[in-house]
């Protein structure tokens, strides 16, 4: 007999599109699926074919707003910033938004199980006043304890706010922990998570089978490809020129985009060799690269890392310092962090990951890691068993 099963996440796509394969293969087992996220994530949802409801406004609080609000945080050390600013944007800013709106539709629909990314900390509350076993769905690395521990505080109001006692972590980590990171990637201490459940990190797009092919740079096909790309948030245009004129004087051709809502023209002209685009699907343009650098967003570092490509992670904030240590660690790239990525710096690491033959074995070694990990189909029937 089929299962009602409530998702829920942030907005971002880089949250949206790590679910969507997990999502779809409970509904292809039978079960009936709602996805509750803020009103800009609907739309993105609607396209992959599952069924969304709006909990929450449109917009999320980036870094710049949470400084304002809370400014003992420009006290902080770069490094140390996302373990503070995780905390008040998911839990004291986000979650309060999408409780008030997320309970009538929970208490309507009566789900049988929730899976919440690991950034929305709503679901667990809505879980636990219905009785029902929620699931935290990670999307990249496994949080540092401490990070989740903040938001969990920033969220017990809430639970009491339903006439619940808080739990730990917010509910993150009281039934299951779906880990999407091979192997290979954990640098992370998981002593508090008390069950985890590997899931082949299979990203969806959604544009997979609606795109035209990738157009790639005007310039010899036998040319190396670097794709460069700096995800949907951190669109740094200084960044862009300091990778840009690192490549310059290098026989690569190279793809730049700039995200969604970008400004292609922000990096200048540029050579034949050199094409700039706001979006294309990662899947898609992946199989035709040799190195990619990245702002190491989860998105980008696994996708590259299931192709077997050599990457060079410039992390900005989030969780990409995470996700960098994490590739440097395995020997599958290499690690700038801000205030060290010159021109220089960036022209000599990615020479270095096309002509080192050992970065390339170890992200082979951790593509067949990934390809080895179990399915969506094979996570859905565990999650059956939940309930």
């Amino acid at each position: 007999m089929g299962m009602r099963v409530l998702f829920t996440s942030p907005s971002g796509l880089g949250h949206i599109h790590p679910m969507v394969p997990l999502a779809r293969a409970m509904v292809a087992r039978g079960h009936d699926v709602l996805w509750a996220t803020p009103a800009d994530g609907v739309g993105h949802i609607e396209r992959t074919g599952i069924s969304a409801v709006a909990t929450g406004p449109a917009g999320l609080p980036g870094p710049a707003e949470v400084r304002r609000q809370y400014p003992e945080l420009d006290a902080l050390p770069l490094i140390e910033m996302p373990d503070v600013m995780f905390g008040k944007i998911y839990g004291a800013l986000a979650a309060p938004q999408i409780l008030p709106e997320l309970v009538p539709v929970a208490l309507d629909w009566r789900p049988d199980l929730v899976v919440a990314d690991a950034a929305e900390f709503a679901g667990h509350i809505v879980a636990a006043e219905l009785g029902i076993p929620s699931v935290t769905k990670g999307f990249g690395a496994l949080l540092p304890e401490q990070r989740v521990r903040a938001a969990g505080e920033e969220v017990a109001p809430l639970w009491r706010s339903r006439g619940l006692e808080p739990r730990p972590y917010g509910g993150s980590y009281d039934h299951l922990y779906l880990d999407i990171y091979p192997p290979e990637f954990d640098t992370q201490a998981a002593a508090h998570v008390p069950r985890r459940q590997r899931l082949r990190p299979d990203a969806d797009d959604g544009h997979i089978k609606t795109s035209p092919p990738v157009r790639l740079p005007d310039a010899p096909a036998d040319a190396p490809l670097v794709y460069v790309t700096m995800g949907t948030v951190f669109n740094n245009s200084d960044l862009f020129e300091v990778v840009l004129a690192a490549l310059r004087d290098l026989d690569v051709r190279v793809l730049v985009t700039v995200g969604p809502y970008g400004d292609p023209y922000v990096v200048g002209r540029q050579s034949a060799r050199v094409r700039v685009e706001r979006y294309v699907p990662q899947n898609l343009v992946l199989p035709h690269c040799d190195v990619v650098v990245s702002h190491a967003g989860s998105g980008t570092v696994l996708a590259t890392a299931a192709h077997g490509l050599p990457q060079l992670c410039l992390p900005q904030g989030a969780d990409q310092f995470l996700n960098a240590a994490a590739v440097e660690s395995a020997g599958s790239g290499l690690l700038l962090m801000p205030g060290d990525g010159n021109a220089g710096a960036v022209r000599e690491l990615v020479v270095r990951l096309l002509v080192e033959p050992g970065f390339r074995d170890a992200a082979g070694r951790v593509s067949v890691s990934i390809a080895s990990m179990p399915s969506p189909d094979d996570v859905a029937s565990v999650l059956e068993t939940l309930p």
